[in-house]
Order: structure tokens, then sequence, then C-alpha cells
């Protein structure tokens, strides 16, 4: 008896894989149809679908932010390569602290030991969490395990500095329990020698990640911590109008009986149905320059560059933001990818500026597919997955066409 896999099939990401490496021009555009049916995949502050208008008429929203974080987190689970993956969070200190701890460091020693050393490489850490550092940053996943080997190198030389760091959040944490005004600095870094601010510096080099080169970060803590984006993302809009349908719910409590009747909750939920134009593009030479700066090779920044960019096409061609998909079932497939290379990296979002007619998926794609027809494109290719065997549209001829 064979157990049944429960796990994303890796073969399976790979033969999904948009390779457009081999196609000549310095930038990379990709353009993707997707048909969703009642959903809300990227909602607002009052929990309604986000939307824009085009051409005068409302259309549903997805925004960039969405859109890019989950191409980041389908590139780190399906298409991960030799340098390591990224990670936006603020608990780097409370990480460090735990690989502290598996190294046989003690807890409160471990908390204070970690908090210095990413105070060292250049991070603010929360007055009231030594766990968390001010903001959200974007980390390479391995900075935890690098940071703590650093602090383990230098353990015995840093003990002075460790016990500054455990007084201050102590009397941090002391304030916050008595709702006392003012914040304790944790700022004992500032007496760690030179040598070890720039082995803490180093675990935290954004050109040590290939998704960090392509979405960039934003670190102004650092020394180099900020890296200009090598790609561009568009808020993706519905090519049909908006359409608010409004999910009135109600909950039954199992365990009620002896004749009481109603409901035990009362809820209501926003969904919206269209087919989505998403529009993505990289910058080659911008994404190399990022990869560069962690002092490889050519052929290394090369190497890692087309892994790169094979994982970035892919990820924002099939990646859509989860929301509700336990409710809403929005797993889905593009009606059409198109991914190309070219001079200039052109939306095609005026082709959609008056609503698709129904069929919303089909019409759409033969509008993207003109539109295109203009667009400079010099190579690449197309994927067309029409769930009701429709032949795909006459895309440029430059493209090579997978049903």
């Amino acid at each position: 008896m064979t157990a049944t896999v429960l796990t994303p099939d890796a073969r399976t990401a790979r033969e999904r894989i948009v390779d457009t490496s081999g196609a000549p021009g310095p930038f990379v555009v990709v353009h993707t149809l997707t048909t969703l049916v009642a959903v809300n995949i990227n909602q607002d502050a009052d929990g309604l679908p986000k939307r824009c208008v085009v051409g005068d008429v409302e259309r549903m929203r997805v925004s960039s932010q969405a859109l890019a974080r989950a191409a980041r987190i389908w590139a780190v689970d399906h298409y991960n390569h030799q340098r390591p993956a990224s990670g936006r969070s603020r608990l780097l200190p409370q990480e460090t602290a735990r690989r502290l701890q598996h190294a046989g460091i003690d807890s409160a020693d471990a908390t204070a030991g970690a908090a210095l050393i990413v105070a060292a490489a250049g991070l603010s850490i929360s007055p009231t969490d030594p766990g968390r550092t001010r903001t959200v940053s974007l980390m390479p996943q391995d900075a935890p395990d690098r940071l703590a080997d650093v602090a383990l190198a230098h353990w015995v030389e840093l003990a002075p500095q460790r016990a500054d760091m455990d007084k201050a959040i102590a009397a941090a944490l002391t304030k916050v329990a008595r709702k006392s005004k003012g914040e304790v600095a944790l700022d004992p870094a500032r007496d760690v020698p030179e040598d070890i601010v720039a082995a803490a510096r180093r675990a935290l080099d954004p050109a040590l990640t290939n998704s960090i080169a392509i979405f960039g970060r934003m670190v102004t803590e650092l020394p180099d911590g900020t890296m200009t984006s090598s790609v561009q993302i568009a808020h993706g809009f519905s090519v049909d109008p908006f359409d608010l349908l409004v999910d009135d719910f109600t909950v039954r409590d199992d365990w009620q009986d002896l004749g009481v009747f109603g409901a035990a909750l009362i809820g209501r939920s926003y969904l919206t149905s269209g087919t989505l134009y998403r529009y993505a593009a990289l910058d080659r030479q911008a994404l190399r320059a990022n990869l560069a700066r962690a002092g490889a090779t050519a052929f290394e920044v090369e190497d890692a560059a087309q892994h790169a960019e094979k994982a970035f096409v892919t990820g924002i061609a099939y990646a859509l933001p989860t929301a509700r998909r336990s409710r809403t079932g929005s797993a889905v497939r593009p009606l059409l990818v198109v991914a190309g290379s070219c001079d200039e990296p052109l939306t095609a979002a005026a082709a959609f500026e008056t609503p698709v007619d129904p069929p919303a998926g089909p019409n759409a794609a033969d509008l993207l597919a003109r539109h295109l027809s203009w667009a400079g494109l010099r190579g690449g290719t197309a994927r067309w997955h029409s769930p009701t065997g429709a032949p795909a549209p006459d895309l440029p001829g430059c493209l090579t066409v997978e049903a």
C-alpha cells in the first residue's frame, strides 16, 4: 500500500516552468488572463474586493504588492536555487535566538546575544519586544543561521556587550510593564568591534538571494541595505465590469437542541467574478547588476540570473494571492500566459479600456493577441489553457505556443 503524497510535486512544478532565458532582448514581459469566479482574493480595509476605474467602468483590482508576494512565495516553495530564499519578517532576533539555543546557549543569554548581533548588523530592536525589530525587512532566509554563527564565533569576546544588552532589555520591559513614558534604547551594539559588525552585516547582504535581487528591498538602517527592484508589476484588473456579490451566511451551532431555533452567528462576505489581466516586466540588466553586488563571478551572475528569470516569470504567471481560498476555491490556472522578450516593456492594458463582452476570457485573449502583434516581441513562449478546447488565439509568430 503506497502512502498519499500531500506535498507539492516538484516534478510538476519544473514542467510548468516558463523559460524565456534564451529569447533575445533587454526586457522580459509577462501578460496573463485568468478567469476567477466568486472570489475575494485581495480585499480592502472594509473587507470588500479591491477595485479601480478603467474606461469609466469600475473593475475588479488585485494590488501589485499582493501579486509580488504570491510570486515570491511560489518561487520559494517550488523553484529554489543554490542561493538562499528570502523572507519578510520582524522576527529576526527571535529566530537568531532559537539558533543559539539549539547550539546549547541558555534562553536568556540567547535572547540578549541575538538582540546584540542583530543590532550590530544595523537593525533597530523593538524596545517593547527584544525578539522583534522595529520594522519589517526582507532578509535572506538563512540570515538567522549566519548571525548565530557570527555570535557564537565571538561569544566570549562579546560578553560585556551581551551583559549590557541584557540590562537594557530588562529596563525596557520594566518600563513597558509599568506603562512608563519614554523608551529605553537597545543600542549596546555601539561598542561591538568593527570586524564583528562587518561580519554581521555580511549575513544580511541583499545580493545573497535571487528574490531580493528581483523584488528589491528598502532597509535604510543598513549600509547598502537598500536594493532597487529589477521588475515592475502592475495592478491586475478585470477586463469585464466589476459586479459585487454579497454573500450572507449563517453558522449553525452543532450542539444546539432542546427546541432552540435560529443561527448561532449571522455574517456577510463580499465576492466578485471576472477575467483578470495582469502585466509584469523584468529588466535583465538591472537583475544582473543586483546579483553582481555579492562579488560573484560573471559566470555565477549569469547562471543565477537565468534561474531567477525562470522563477520570476513562472511565479508571476501562475501564482495568485490565496485570500479566502478555503471558502472560495480560488486556485486556478491562467487561461492565457504570454511571456516574451522585447526592447521596450509595454503593457497591454489599453487593449481593455472598453469592457470585453462575454465570454470574457476568449474574447480578451483575441484582443490581447491583436495588441501584442505590434508590441515588438522578439521571442518567448505562450501557453493556452482553454477549458473548452478552443484553439489558441492568433499570437505573434515569434512566440512558441504551447497548449
